[in-house]
């Protein structure tokens, strides 16, 4: 989600609609769901809301979309800035079942960006992916998932090559499964998790290419978790996860291992609140340890939180936190924490008029050498439902980086406007 769990551009918000697995992180809270307690952008709006095509057991929801964005900062740089207007082209489709025991749900999507002026930074993403859940008894379930992409590195990505002449394009794997069983009031889920990076190499200004091989990874992740039911709206519980980083290669010009282990323990609890709020949050302790020893290791807090506040019936104020650890290719850096703290709210102005406006600030503490970003982000949008399969949507983005390192800082603004489509 990498650590930012909130809201990107309104492009990537378009491209990512069809897809995949959430990324691997510590700990994550598990939602209730409930009817009398539904945010304004996910309650059922009769009327607006697609319908999909039956087939057999499964409702099908295919979609297509057409994005117009200006941004002032194409490359993400602080100097010299060039601004371009990106068309997105973007189509997808979900399968879900509906079965009344066991589920499965599949999806699909591409989406095609083309700039006006610099056509180097084109690119084509796309993704597919599925997960289910077999029933085993009323107490008992197994639940697993399976996605793939092609994607593109964000030219404000933290590891983004300065020098590359279009952006870098890498492949991502992921898989998880878990197994769930109530003993009464006490819950249980152990699991694991898989991600696979494989980095293409980058055409760099001025001509060559850098091979990106050293930057290709595997990580695992294995999770316990023990709850118990305070009551029937509160669930209590603690986690352990182990997590194992193996790279395929050491980086060429100064050669490091960045293998590294790591574990966290967390304690949490997801909840809901009457009419009031419903989510979950968690607070603990995680630590990576790095195989080689020019490397530091990196430990402290982990937490996160995932709250809806329902303020009125019209509108829904969420809020999110997070701490993880994340990889870097920055020299004689072993990794970074990323802490991270976001505000979103949603307005039913009318029912078929959303609107919203979201804030977030993230602190990425480099560990091993004297690098600290603090990245703001923030937007407005609105949301225009013009029937079951038509909608229109504006938005406006805006990000900063500031960093202590001369020539990372950037400041960039986008606004969008989308044509939606859906069956």
């Amino acid at each position: 989600m990498s650590a930012s769990l909130l809201s990107k551009t309104l492009i990537a918000a378009i491209a990512a609609t069809a897809l995949y697995a959430a990324p691997v992180s510590v700990a994550s809270a598990q939602e209730i769901v409930d009817d009398r307690n539904v945010g304004v952008r996910d309650r059922v709006r009769p009327g607006y809301d697609a319908a999909g095509v039956r087939a057999g057991g499964f409702t099908v929801f295919p979609e297509a979309s057409v994005t117009g964005t200006f941004s002032d900062n194409i490359y993400a740089t602080d100097v010299a800035t060039e601004s371009d207007f990106i068309t997105t082209l973007a189509t997808g489709v979900s399968v879900q079942s509906n079965w009344s025991r066991h589920a499965l749900n599949l999806n699909a999507g591409l989406a095609q960006y083309l700039y006006a002026d610099n056509d180097d930074e084109d690119r084509l993403d796309w993704n597919v992916g599925g997960n289910g859940r077999i029933d085993i008894t009323r107490d008992t379930n197994i639940s697993g998932g399976l996605s793939y992409a092609e994607l593109h590195e964000d030219r404000g990505a933290p590891n983004a090559v300065g020098l590359a002449a279009e952006p870098t394009e890498y492949s991502l794997l992921q898989a998880d499964i878990a197994l769930a069983h109530r003993f009464n009031r006490v819950t249980t889920r152990i699991g694991a998790r898989y991600a696979d990076f494989d980095y293409d190499s980058v055409p760099l200004i001025g001509g060559g290419a850098l091979n990106q091989d050293f930057r290709d990874r595997e990580e695992f992740e294995q999770f316990l978790r023990l709850g118990y039911d305070v009551s029937p709206d509160t669930n209590v519980y603690v986690q352990g996860t182990l997590n194992q980083r193996e790279y395929d290669q050491q980086p060429p010009a100064v050669p490091l291992n960045r293998d590294s282990d790591g574990w966290s323990i967390v304690g949490g609890a997801d909840f809901r609140l009457t009419n009031l709020a419903q989510g979950g949050v968690f607070i603990g302790y995680q630590e990576q340890e790095y195989d080689d020893p020019a490397l530091f290791n990196i430990s402290g807090l982990a937490f996160g939180a995932n709250v809806d506040w329902f303020v009125t019936p019209l509108t829904t104020v969420r809020f999110d936190a997070a701490s993880t650890v994340e990889e870097t290719t920055t020299p004689g850096a072993s990794g970074y924490m990323d802490q991270s703290v976001g505000l979103r709210i949603d307005h039913e102005l009318m029912r078929n008029v959303i609107v919203g406006a979201r804030a977030s600030y993230a602190n990425q503490d480099y560990e091993g050498v004297a690098r600290s970003d603090d990245v703001v982000r923030a937007g407005l949008g609105v949301d225009y439902l013009i029937n079951r399969n038509f909608s229109v949507g504006l938005g406006y983005d805006y990000t900063d980086r500031d960093s202590n390192v001369p020539g990372l800082d950037y400041t960039r603004n986008e606004f969008g406007l989308t044509l939606k489509a859906a069956l």
